[in-house]
């Protein structure tokens, strides 16, 4: 099995690399100006105070845009890295079966002394891995430039939210990969995983204005993301359970469909 999880994970290097790249050059392109925003944030934040508060949802929850934590959350955690994360956990939670499928190498595979569950669970392992690496590379590139521009945040409450949005990250590939497990087109696993975090987002971030979202916005990840919170160490921990129960709820799924299928 380790075999098989070195293998995934080599197949996918340039990738990943090309990933982290990305990421860390979002990161890097959102802070740098820091400097510049704080010099003019008494200015700039009377302008955002009169805001829609729908689109004060969108953009984070709060007008406290221009506050280190605030920034923070806006330009980083609160849309850019879910999405950036979520769209890399979604394709990879889709292509770590499909593509075997696609290249016709999942014969192979089954072929050699390998049973069907020790492959899922190292492909599971191999994406969570290359998503846990991008998600790191994500973090130091946080922490160096949020040195280098003075961002006045923790390091453990960014460690703390990077790991969350990371865990939601996951939660969106497993749905994804579970998909895929059953045979699911790429057009249903993606498009259905997508619909999920997008879908979500602009579900729970609107529940605080729209009263009627609150009840259909619980079923939805993003929900359970309290970014600004995290950043200010007033989240409920509780939370964190969604995310595990949602992972290893289409990991057994995922498994108990694969092992069944015919796959040909």
């Amino acid at each position: 099995m380790k075999s098989l999880i070195k293998w995934t994970m080599w197949q996918r290097r340039k990738s990943t690399i090309a990933w982290s790249v990305a990421v860390s050059a979002f990161i890097f392109i959102n802070m740098i100006f820091y400097p510049t925003f704080k010099d003019q944030a008494a200015e700039l934040q009377k302008s955002f105070e009169s805001l829609p508060e729908a689109a004060v949802q969108l953009f984070g929850g709060s007008t406290d845009f221009f506050s280190p934590v605030g920034f923070m959350n806006s330009q980083i955690f609160f849309i850019m890295l879910p999405l950036l994360l979520g769209v890399l956990g979604i394709n990879l939670g889709h292509k770590l079966i499909a593509q075997e499928e696609q290249d016709r190498t999942m014969e192979l595979l089954l072929s050699r002394p390998i049973s069907r569950t020790k492959l899922l669970f190292a492909k599971a392992i191999a994406g969570t891995l290359i998503l846990a690496i991008v998600t790191l590379v994500s973090l130091a590139t946080t922490l160096i430039v949020g040195e280098l521009v003075d961002l006045d945040v923790a390091a453990g409450k960014t460690i703390t939210v990077t790991a969350v949005c990371f865990l939601m990250a996951v939660s969106f590939a497993a749905l994804a990969f579970m998909l895929s497990a059953m045979g699911k087109t790429r057009s249903i696993s993606i498009g259905a995983a997508a619909a999920v975090a997008i879908g979500g987002y602009l579900v729970a971030s609107l529940s605080a204005t729209v009263s009627w979202l609150e009840t259909p916005s619980k079923v939805f990840p993003f929900n359970y993301y309290e970014s600004e919170a995290l950043l200010r160490g007033t989240a409920e921990w509780i939370n964190i359970l969604y995310f595990v129960g949602l992972i290893a709820g289409c990991g057994v799924i995922s498994w108990f469909v694969f092992r069944r299928r015919d796959i040909g």
